[in-house]
């Protein structure tokens, strides 16, 4: 909403108009459009914006969290400090505060254990990159314990 509001006050400030007019004239009459543009756009968001990965990681995550969490701190993500002390879930969030404020707090990934599976939420590039991340962990791992 911010955005918006900033995107029409620049293209307003912009352009020629009527000496009269205010950045609120723009939207004489179109009121409810504009605001069942943002409910829509609310609705939908969630299913677009977020999303959910099952990753195989076998036994012991709760022994590995340190592990996992050095891992995803290169994706510059920290545990949260007032985080569950279920040992089956880890959640972190971006270290940076202004990335947080530029995601309006809505920045955290949650790693579940599903009993042999890793469920992985967030908004979805994070996924991504944080289930990316954790499978290439644990390729090498067995790699490395192969090879011992």
């Amino acid at each position: 909403m911010i955005l918006f509001a900033i995107i029409v006050l620049v293209m307003f400030y912009t352009s020629e108009h009527d000496a009269n007019l205010r950045p609120w004239n723009l939207f004489d009459g179109n009121w409810t459009k504009v605001i069942l543009f943002f409910v829509a756009y609310a609705a939908v968001y969630p299913l677009i914006g977020y999303s959910k990965k099952d990753i195989a990681f076998g036994e012991g995550f709760p022994q590995r969290r340190q592990e996992i969490a050095g891992v995803l701190r290169e994706m510059n993500l920290v545990p949260e400090e007032a985080a569950s002390n279920d040992p089956g879930v880890l959640k972190l969030h971006n270290n940076s505060t202004f990335i947080r404020v530029l995601r309006l707090f809505e920045d955290t990934v949650t790693l579940t254990d599903n009993g042999g599976m890793v469920t992985v939420e967030g908004q979805r590039k994070d996924v991504v990159r944080a289930s990316m991340k954790i499978e290439r962990y644990l390729q090498q791992r067995a790699e490395n314990e192969s090879a011992q």
